[in-house]
């Protein structure tokens, strides 16, 4: 007997989450399926990218906006608020949580003038990580 549409969503979905949360890192749909596959190999790349989709507009996962020509990383979105900010290494690719909201007196400035609320913003840095920078060195 097959498994209902909504379990089997479900069960993908449960796949997608454990497997983000047991890498701690950011990751892209590749990574991901690469991973959950040994777990179910009757799930397909294009499963992955749905459910990434639904978990985003859930407000489950957040998607990472690089760079035109990468990929897309998710990572998760705990409460819902904007509470970083990444740093990515030109050389090694690798995204760097940078903790502090370097903005927030720019939001209140925009709120106070315009009336407008903002509810999140999204900055990347690129540049050199400090291991790219040592073996330059």
């Amino acid at each position: 007997m097959d498994t209902p549409a909504k379990e089997r969503n479900t069960k993908q979905k449960r796949l997608i989450l454990d497997c983000m949360k047991s890498s701690g890192r950011h990751m892209n749909v590749e990574e991901i399926y690469g991973i959950i596959k040994k777990h179910d190999e009757k799930i397909s790349i294009a499963t992955v990218y749905r459910n990434l989709r639904m978990l985003e507009q859930q407000g489950v996962v957040k998607k990472l906006y690089m760079a035109e020509d990468s990929p897309s990383f998710y990572e998760f979105n705990d409460n819902g608020e904007h509470t970083h900010h990444h740093l990515v290494c030109s050389r090694c690719g690798a995204i760097i949580d940078f903790e502090e909201d370097l903005l927030e007196s720019l939001e209140k400035t925009i709120e106070e003038k315009k009336g407008f609320k903002i509810k999140d913003h999204r900055v990347v840095f690129y540049g050199l990580c400090r291991e790219c920078r040592e073996a330059e060195k």
